[in-house]
């Protein structure tokens, strides 16, 4: 983080003599720019969005950018993921500004290096607070090459190669290698629509630097090349996950012996909405003058998308037509001097965070998310309507209720006996049931005697059936690889899984689908297997299966964790178990218990969940009304089946019957009850 203020200055003993021979440069820099003609240049016609959906936002940052062009140049500053904002705060402790452009990236390594793909929900995290005090957001994407999955090394696989076949097979719709690259295109598309639905515009660069021989993407001039790979990601962006927060970002490298000519890379006008270079090196006029040439017949601004140096005023004075520049991780100090670094973000035609000449952030939409599924029906929006509307409101409460063969809850009845309410929500787990049409009859019911409701599937080991156990590593490689004995098993048992659900879905019944949950423990056959194809790939294809195949577009799906343990030998931490926003609709966290941890585990859920409704499910207890009012950020509660079963004791008193925690729970302002019917 930045240092503040006087720390910087103790450690800086001759700051005051260099802001005054910095003011002194600034002064001859106003007149050299009083004194250029460039700096007068006429603008082109507003621009456009290529994307007629562009929401307000990405059109008011499309419009600071076309206007502030020839005027003003925003200055900027790249982060890695893994950092989140360090070297945007070093230019703040060097310089008393921020930024005008917050760059960051996706990444595509793992463990705890800089480009890990872990960082992700704290750099989206992060961008939503830059956005919120003023920045605008550059979003990178180093992807991985399609020929395998994250994590990866930079060397062997973003500067990895395709063969021609395999760049033919890419662009083909329908081939194995164009659907691994939609499963990892998609991934991204869940962070960016975690940004479109809290209000954030993005300028957004894929592809970057594709006239350049050195990233798997890049080096393949013509109309079935580098560009066509760039209008397939904006096409799927666009047309499919109607991403529409995003300003398109066009990206070439300065022309040399190892990148090509710029022309020979554009994609088209109605695919750019921005068109930029990288240079590191001199900022040759020759440059400028390509990029003018090529965006002033389309009336698109131009800018500088990655640099090391930062141009000098007399260089911004004669190329006055770049609209923003950013400088890469790590190179405003390792390519420019204190004094440089003073001059420019001082300097009057240098737009910084929170600028007057840039558009006030705007409020995010009030609407709630969407679901992930893009073909989920009208019924599970509202679903997610309710859980939205308990938001600032209190937490719903809700019950988990025994196996039954029968459409009746006991635990329900019985709190209705003990309060004169029924829970809001109703929970059963759908491994106890094995008749669709009971199944059926048993939502039906809950729905009548609550509101919402939850299924939760906790399978059988699919070696042996058993209810509990492991499997081996050999037994995992087996049950993801298409094909095996063990596969057909897992297909077997998900398909059955689809038939039961069926009826819910014919019917237009929209539940809480938690299937596999505490992914990140360690006591059941799915969890514990940490990474790209570990638990989490085996929910993301359930997803697959359930939404594609089983065409079930009735589930809210949602993605159950446990708590992180500094117990080496309790459950993991939930980063590499975390499928990616597009899969999941809501969050429930698996609890022992709840307000006997140190820290509001509350708290510890809302990285990942990015605006998403999420609650916690109590294995034993009755939350106590001190957690209820410190735990304010819940959208709803399940209590187990113990909680109203047990004669004593589970309030945590011995003297207190559970019937009478149980009246307190319902009794206490924060706790959300089914309406009266």
């Amino acid at each position: 983080m930045a240092m503040n203020d006087s720390a910087q200055h103790a450690s800086t003993p001759d700051r005051a003599g260099l802001r005054i021979a910095v003011m002194g440069r600034l002064l001859l820099a106003a007149v050299v720019l009083i004194g250029t003609t460039c700096a007068a240049i006429a603008q082109t016609p507003d621009a456009r969005p290529v994307n007629p959906d562009a929401t307000p936002a990405a059109r008011a940052l499309l419009h600071d950018l076309d206007t502030i062009s020839g005027h003003a140049t925003i200055g900027g500053q790249h982060n890695f993921p893994n950092t989140v904002s360090r070297y945007s705060d070093r230019v703040y402790d060097l310089t008393g500004e921020y930024p005008g452009i917050f760059g960051q990236d996706f990444g595509f390594s793992g463990a705890d290096d800089k480009d890990s793909t872990l960082g992700r929900p704290s750099m989206i995290e992060e961008v939503i607070r830059q956005y919120r005090n003023g920045a605008v957001i550059a979003l990178t994407w180093h992807s991985v090459r399609p020929t395998e999955d994250e994590p990866v090394t930079f060397r062997d696989s973003v500067q990895g190669h395709l063969t021609d076949w395999e760049w033919r097979q890419l662009l083909t719709p329908g081939t194995d290698l164009n659907m691994r690259w939609r499963r990892q295109v998609d991934r991204i598309a869940g962070y960016l629509k975690e940004l479109q639905d809290a209000g954030v515009p993005v300028l957004f660069r894929p592809y970057h630097e594709m006239n350049g021989n050195w990233f798997w993407w890049g080096g393949r001039p013509g109309p079935d090349g580098s560009a066509a790979l760039y209008r397939q990601i904006y096409d799927r962006y666009v047309h499919v996950h109607h991403l529409n927060n995003l300003v398109w970002v066009w990206n070439v490298n300065s022309p040399s012996g190892s990148a090509g000519s710029v022309a020979d890379y554009f994609p088209g006008s109605a695919y750019a909405d921005v068109l930029t270079m990288d240079i590191y090196g001199p900022f040759s006029q020759e440059f400028y003058d390509q990029m003018i040439a090529l965006a002033d017949p389309l009336h698109k601004p131009i800018a500088l998308a990655e640099i090391g140096a930062m141009p000098s005023l007399t260089t911004l004075a004669a190329q006055p037509r770049w609209a923003y520049f950013m400088m890469w991780s790590g190179f405003a100090e390792g390519a420019n001097s204190l004094d440089q670094l003073q001059v420019i973000f001082h300097a009057p035609n240098i737009a910084n965070r929170g600028d007057s000449r840039l558009s006030m952030p705007l409020a995010a939409p009030t609407t709630p998310p969407a679901p992930g599924d893009m073909n989920a029906g009208a019924e599970v929006r509202a679903l997610l309507d309710k859980l939205a509307d308990a938001k600032g409101n209190g937490v719903l409460g809700g019950q988990s209720v025994v196996e039954s063969s029968a459409p009746t809850f006991p635990e329900v009845q019985a709190i209705l006996a003990a309060t004169g309410k029924q829970p809001a929500i109703v929970e059963i787990d759908l491994a106890a049931s094995t008749d669709p049409a009971t199944l059926l009859a048993q939502v039906r019911e809950a729905t009548r005697q609550g509101e919402l409701v939850a299924i939760r599937w906790t399978p059988p080991r699919p070696t042996d059936g058993a209810a509990t156990g492991v499997l081996t590593s050999f037994e995992w490689q087996q049950l993801l690889e298409p094909g095996t004995d063990l596969n057909h098993r897992w297909a077997a048992q998900a398909d059955a899984a689809a038939a039961l659900l069926r009826p819910l879905a014919d019917a237009h019944l929209a539940v809480l689908w938690s299937p596999y949950p505490a992914l990140n423990g360690d006591g059941n056959w799915w969890s514990g297997h940490p990474g790209p194809q570990g638990s989490e790939d085996l929910y993301l294809r359930l997803y697959e299966r359930l939404t594609g195949e089983a065409n079930l577009h009735n589930l809210a799906w949602v993605w159950e964790a446990a708590p992180p343990s500094f117990n080496p030998a309790a459950n993991n931490a939930l980063d590499e178990y975390f499928p990616g926003p597009l899969y999941i609709d809501a969050i429930t966290l698996d609890a022992n218990t709840l307000g006997s941890s140190r820290f509001p585990l509350d708290r510890l859920v809302t990285q990942f969940a990015g605006g998403k409704p999420f609650g916690v499910r109590v294995a034993s207890g009755v939350p106590a009304t001190d957690v209820l009012a410190r735990e304010v950020n819940w959208r709803w509660m399940l209590l187990s089946p113990a909680a109203v079963s047990s004669p004593a004791a589970l309030s945590g008193s011995p003297a207190v019957s559970g019937s009478e925690a149980i009246k307190a729970f319902y009794a206490d302002p924060h706790v959300l009850a089914a309406p009266q019917k």
